[in-house]
C-alpha cells in the first residue's frame, strides 16, 4: 500500500487537473478510498479541480479535522463555493476547525445581505466542467440526479461561470463531444449584489424559470428559481421601502445588460414609477 500511495501521491503532484478528471469518472468510494490517506495538501491539490457539488460529497465521508485541513489548502473561491455546499451546522463545525489566518474572511465572505440575489440563489446545483465529454457529463449526472436541473451550467475549477446547456442538448450530442464546444456562451445571469425586488422586473424571467447568480467576475455561486424570488417578496411586502431601487437597477443593467431597447423600457417604467412614488410622498408630507 505504501508503494500504492506514493505513485498516486507523485501523479497527483504532477497532472492534478488530469488526477481530478479521472476521479471524477469513478464511484464516490473508490474515490474516497483513493484519497482517504493521502495528506491534505495533496487531496486539496487534486480538489482544487472538482466542481463543488462532487468536492462536497468526497469532503462529506472524511472526518471533519481533515476536511478542514484540505479546505484550508484551496483557494478562498474554491473554499467559499465548497463550504456553501454544507448545512449551516456542518459550515460552522468546519469553519471552527479551519486555519485561522482565512477561516475569519471565509465566514465573512460564505453569505450574501438579506434580500439580495446571493442570499436567496441555491448553491446545491450540479455544474459541469467545459472539458468534460458528453458520455462524461452524463455519467457525473448519474451520480448527483438529485442536483441535476433542466439548466446545466457551465464552470470551470474556480468556479467561472462560461456557458449553459439545455439538458435536451446534451443528451442529443455525441458522446464524445466536450461541452465547451456545445455549450451556449451568451448567458443570462444576475449579480449576486442584486436587490430581490429589483429582480422581479428582470426581462429574463419571460424565458427563463431560473437564472445563475455571480458574484465580481463571473464566479458563479447558484441559481435563483423565480419560484423563490416571488415566494420571498410575496412574505416580505411590507417590509422594504422600494425607494433605493433606481441605483440598484442601474447597476444591474449596466453590468449585465440583456435585452437591449426592451430592458431599457423596463428599466425606465420602474423608475418613472418609484420616482412617481417619491414626488406623491414628498408633497403629503409638505401639505
Amino acid at each position: 500500500m505504501g508503494l500504492q500511495n506514493d505513485l498516486i501521491h507523485t501523479y497527483i503532484q504532477r497532472h492534478p487537473k488530469d488526477a481530478a478528471r479521472h476521479l471524477e469518472s469513478l464511484s464516490y468510494p473508490v474515490v474516497i478510498d483513493t484519497l482517504k490517506n493521502l495528506e491534505s495538501e495533496t487531496i486539496a491539490s487534486v480538489l482544487e479541480y472538482y466542481l463543488p457539488v462532487p468536492m462536497a460529497e468526497v469532503l462529506k465521508h472524511f472526518p471533519p479535522d481533515l476536511s478542514a485541513k484540505v479546505i484550508s489548502h484551496l483557494s478562498t473561491t474554491t473554499a467559499r463555493a465548497v463550504l456553501r455546499q454544507f448545512d449551516t451546522s456542518t459550515q460552522s463545525t468546519l469553519l471552527s476547525n479551519l486555519d485561522p489566518a482565512i477561516a475569519p474572511y471565509l465566514r465573512r465572505t460564505l453569505t450574501h445581505p438579506d434580500y439580495t440575489a446571493g442570499s436567496l440563489a441555491d448553491p446545491r446545483v450540479l455544474t459541469l466542467s467545459p472539458d468534460m465529454t458528453v458520455a462524461h457529463a452524463l455519467n457525473h449526472i448519474g451520480q448527483e440526479s438529485r442536483q441535476a436541473i433542466y439548466y446545466l451550467y457551465i464552470i470551470d475549477h474556480h468556479t467561472i461561470l462560461h456557458g449553459v446547456i439545455l439538458m435536451k442538448e446534451l443528451l442529443a450530442a455525441h458522446a464524445e463531444t466536450t461541452l465547451a464546444s456545445i455549450m451556449n456562451q451568451n448567458v443570462k445571469m444576475v449579480p449576486a449584489s442584486a436587490n430581490a425586488q429589483d429582480l422581479l422586473s428582470h426581462p429574463a424571467w419571460q424565458i427563463y424559470d431560473s437564472l445563475p447568480v455571480v458574484e465580481q467576475g463571473k464566479a458563479f455561486i447558484g441559481v435563483l428559481r423565480y419560484r423563490t424570488l416571488k415566494k420571498f417578496l410575496e412574505a416580505h411586502t411590507n417590509t422594504r421601502d422600494p425607494e433605493f431601487l433606481s441605483d440598484a437597477l442601474l447597476q444591474l443593467w449596466e453590468a449585465y445588460s440583456l435585452s437591449g431597447i426592451g430592458l431599457m423600457t423596463t428599466l425606465g417604467e420602474v423608475l418613472n414609477a418609484t420616482r412617481d412614488q417619491k414626488i406623491s410622498r414628498e408633497q403629503e408630507e409638505t401639505k
